[in-house]
Formats: C-alpha cells, structure tokens, sequence
C-alpha cells in the first residue's frame, strides 16, 4: 500500500463522513451483546469485540470533536495505579503476590467508552440497546433457567435466580428493569397508550421476580430508592406549591411511606427473610461482633471486620487485585468452611479498599462524580431530557446500595450492566454535548 494510501487511511475525519454501514455494524453489534450476554454467550463474545474494535477505530477515525482523551484518562489511571499495587506487593509481600498483574479488573469497565461512539451517531440507538439488553433478560427464566416450574417454585417458597449466577444478581438485574420501566413509563406510553397493558404486566413479572428471588438487599435498595425518589419530587412539588398544596403534599407522602411500610411489615415471607437475621442485628445493635452468627450476613461483617486489618497495612495501594481472596483465606478466626467457601467480600467499595486501597475506592468515586456533573450539566441546558436524569439518579441509588452487600461491580453480572448503562448514558452527553 502507498504512503500516501496509508497515511489517508489514518487521517482523521469527521463524524459526517463515516459510512453507514459501519455505524450500523457498530450499533447492531452491541444491541446483540446486551441481549444475548446473560444466555448466549458465543454471540456476545463474537458481538462484543466488533462493537469494541470497531468502536475505537471509530473514535479514532471520526471522533476527535468528542474529547475522548478525557475519558482515556480514566483508563490510564486504572492501569498505572493497578501496576502499582502489584509491584508493591511483590516488593513486601512477595508471597501473597500474583506473579503478573492483572491489569483488566479496573480496566474493563471503561469498555463503554467505545460502545457509546455508536450509540451516540444515531437518536434512538440507546433505547435499542437499553431494550436488547432488558430483553434478554426478561426471558432469562426460560433461557438460562426452567422456565414455569422454577416460578411456580419460587411463588412455593424456594430461592430462585435462573441461572443467573445467584440470587442477588438476578434481583440486580430486575431491579433495574424494574426502575427504568418506571422511569420511562410516560415516554413508552407516549408512543401508544395500547402499551399500557404490556407495560404494567411487564412491571408486575419484575415485581413478582424481585419477590420470590427473596434478596433482601434487593427489597431494602428499592425501597430507599423509592423513598429518595419519592422525597426529590416532593420536595419539588412543595417548593412550587402554595397554601392547601404544600399540606396535601406533605400529607401524601406521609401517607405513602406509611402506607409502603404497612405492606412490607405485614407481609410475612419479607418478615420471616428478614427475621433470619435477627440474632445478627441485635449483636450488632449492642455493639457485640464478636457474637455475630455467621448466618447469611454474619458472614459479610466478619469478613468485612477481617478486611480491615488488611487495609490497616497497605491502606494507600492495597494488596493489589487477589487482596479480598487474601483476607478470606489469611485471617485465622475465620472458621475454615468460611475461609474456604467464600473468596470475595461481598461489598465493592471495602474490596477497593482492600485491593487498590484508598487510591482505589477515590478513583472509583471519582468516575461517578465525573459522569454525574457531566450528564446533569447537559439536563440543566435542557439538551437531555430529564427522564434520562430520573432514571441516572435512581440507578445510582439503587446501583450504590446493592454494592454495599455484594461486590458487584467485580463480577461479570455487574460489569455487563454497568456497561451497558454508561453506554447509554455517555452517547446521550456526547449527542447532546456536540450536537451529534
């Protein structure tokens, strides 16, 4: 091939001039991996990388007005101060070291940047592939799971999660369906007001999923994101109301969170899960962890307690990427059927601490906050509409709580939606930010 040939095939362009067939090939691609990931996994690996490799040509080529650099940043950070939690931990703890870092634990949530090039070239892409993604794993049940008896299972009593890895991932997964369905009701039913039926069914099998799943942390992160939801628009409706408004406001929500709390505490499968844990929360309640049962989540705390010695010693880089497999398997009060059963710590933000220490956790805070001033600065220039922020903010809340009891973001499960999720989000604040 020429110089010259060479050289304009590395030129760079702008958006205008990219054919449609690739951006079509870029979008389909990822539609198809945020469908078939939870349960056809040979086409999402095949989808992922063209949407990936392809993705990144794209910003490249075609995408030098959206700044990327500033994002690309992130995943240099994540690779320089991974490096250097590893290299600190073969230097003191060469024993409990990998001997390679493994440098994609970080690293691969930030695949999102290249998908979202796609997504951003075309207005109604990102509810292609929010929906692939929703439906793929409305159909788990019958795909990775067993269909009607595994439900009519779960509606007997039985944990049910679909294949779904566990439990509290599969509620992870409806829980958010459960919240963007609810978020974007007015926008779906603005399409055809005939959608309202399957959009309440749809609504509805969410709920019965969440509530035969029996994941607490599940049932206690949507009802604190219904609660600060739900405080948000009241206290937006009162500061815009007068007289007899602000008291019926006020006398509505009132009524609502009481009434809420009504059908939890009389509901007797949520009483009983939660009563499970009794002997754990008066231990906690009194201060005494030495006495926590190593029940469901006497296991987390103990292991969280056990976590914080390890942050203790290395609190500034960690341990590097096994650290939270090196406080389950080297903290000798742990009785070995725990030690050896369990090799993560159940919370996202104490196994930053523990791998990537403080550095870590700032890091990853710091991404939210980044995402969360960049869209909010497009919504208050009313170049996004303010559903997308509705529904940014619940996830958020809901996203923030679930990880406080399972380390999702560790996981595929939770690495898929995060993906998935940001996808959207950043295309809509580059289409909205230069006006793609």
């Amino acid at each position: 091939m020429p110089s010259s040939a060479i050289k304009n095939f590395f030129k760079r362009e702008t958006p205008e001039e990219q054919p449609t067939w690739l951006i079509l090939l870029g979008i389909v691609s990822i539609a198809i991996y945020a469908f078939s990931r939870t349960g056809f996994m040979d086409a999402a690996e095949i989808s992922s990388a063209i949407a990936t490799l392809t993705g990144f040509w794209g910003l490249y080529k075609y995408g030098k007005l959206v700044n990327s650099h500033i994002l690309f940043r992130f995943i240099w950070a994540a690779l320089i101060f991974q490096f250097i939690s590893w290299a600190l931990s073969v230097y003191v703890t060469p024993e409990w070291a990998r001997e390679t870092p493994q440098l994609d634990k970080i690293t691969r949530w930030f695949t999102f940047i290249p998908l979202a090039w796609w997504v951003a070239q075309r207005k109604n892409a990102i509810w292609l592939i929010w929906g692939s993604a929703a439906l793929g794993i409305l159909i788990s049940p019958w795909v990775t799971g067993e269909g009607i008896p595994e439900i009519i299972r779960g509606l007997n009593g039985e944990r049910v999660f679909f294949g779904l890895r566990q439990e509290q991932h599969t509620s992870l997964f409806f829980g958010i369906i459960l919240i963007g369905l609810l978020c974007f009701a007015r926008k779906i039913l603005s399409i055809n007001k005939w959608l309202t039926i399957p959009l309440v069914l749809t609504i509805l099998y969410c709920l019965l999923v969440i509530y035969i799943n029996s994941s607490r942390q599940a049932w206690l992160a949507l009802l604190l994101t219904a609660f600060f939801m739900a405080s948000y628009f009241t206290i937006k409706r009162f500061n815009r109301a007068t007289g007899k408004q602000k008291i019926i406001t006020v006398s509505l929500f009132i009524a609502g969170v009481l009434g809420l709390g009504g059908m939890v505490t009389s509901n007797d499968t949520m009483v009983n899960r939660v009563m499970q844990e009794k002997e754990a929360l008066t231990a906690i309640a009194t201060l005494d962890f030495d006495d926590v049962p190593y029940s469901s989540f006497g296991i987390r705390l103990h292991s969280w307690v056990a976590a914080t010695d390890f942050i203790k010693e290395k609190p500034i880089f960690g341990w590097g990427s096994n650290g939270r497999t090196l406080v389950m398997r080297h903290t000798e009060w742990l009785p070995d059927w725990v030690q050896y059963g369990f090799g993560h710590l159940h919370n996202t933000y104490i196994e930053m601490l523990v791998n990537f220490g403080i550095v870590g956790l700032v890091f990853y805070l710091f991404m939210w906050v980044y995402m969360t001033k960049s869209l909010f600065k497009e919504i208050h220039r009313g170049t996004i509409e303010r559903s997308i922020g509705y529904f940014y903010m619940s996830f958020l809340c809901f996203w923030s709580i679930m990880n406080c009891f399972e380390a999702y973001q560790n996981f595929w499960t939770g690495v898929f939606y995060f993906t998935v999720f940001m996808t959207g989000i950043q295309a809509k604040i580059w289409r909205a930010k230069y006006l793609i």
